[in-house]
C-alpha cells in the first residue's frame, strides 16, 4: 500500500463523505436526513377548528381540489402532524405524518393509492395506515373525516 500523507487522507476521506451524501440525497431529496417529505403545507387560510374539529376549506386549499393532491397539516392543534389525501372524488384519506420507524414524514402515493415514508428504505402503509412493508412496526394513527359541501371536518 502506497504511503498517503495524514493532509490527502483527509481530503480523499471528505470528498468520500461529500459524494457518498449527494447520492444518498438524490436518491430521496434528503428525507433520510431533514425527516421531511415532498408534501406541501397546507395554505393557513384553509385551515379552521371549532371543539375537537380541524376544518379545511376545500375551496380555498387547491392542492386538495381533485384526487391525487394531498397536503400535510403541523401546528399548536396537532403538533405531531397529520396527512390529508383526496383518494377519490369526496373520499379523502388521513393518517399522523411521522412513520412510526424514523419519525420521517410520509408522503401519499396517488399511483399506488398508499402512504409511503419519505426515508431510504422506506416502509408502505395502506389508506387504513397498516404498515404494508418495510421496517415500521406499528400503522398510521388514522383520524375520520366528513365533508359537508366545502368543508373536511377531521376529528382530531
Amino acid at each position: 500500500m502506497p504511503y498517503m500523507k495524514r493532509r490527502d487522507f483527509l481530503k480523499a476521506s471528505a470528498a468520500a463523505v461529500v459524494v457518498t451524501s449527494t447520492c444518498l440525497c438524490g436518491l430521496n431529496g434528503c428525507a433520510t436526513f431533514t425527516k421531511k417529505g415532498n408534501t406541501m403545507a397546507i395554505k393557513p387560510e384553509a385551515l379552521g377548528r371549532k371543539g375537537n374539529k380541524l376544518l379545511i376549506d376545500l375551496s380555498r386549499e387547491p392542492l386538495l381540489a381533485r384526487a391525487g393532491g394531498a397536503v400535510k397539516i403541523i401546528n399548536e392543534y396537532i403538533p405531531q402532524g397529520i396527512i390529508v389525501a383526496h383518494t377519490e372524488d369526496n373520499t379523502y384519506h388521513i393518517a399522523s405524518l411521522l412513520c412510526p420507524h424514523r419519525g420521517v414524514e410520509v408522503d401519499y402515493d396517488h399511483k399506488n393509492k398508499r402512504f409511503e415514508c419519505a426515508s431510504l428504505g422506506s416502509s408502505t402503509f395502506a389508506l387504513g395506515g397498516e404498515n404494508v412493508k418495510g421496517p415500521a412496526k406499528k400503522p398510521l394513527q388514522r383520524y375520520e373525516a366528513s365533508v359537508q359541501g366545502n368543508m373536511l371536518a377531521i376529528t382530531i
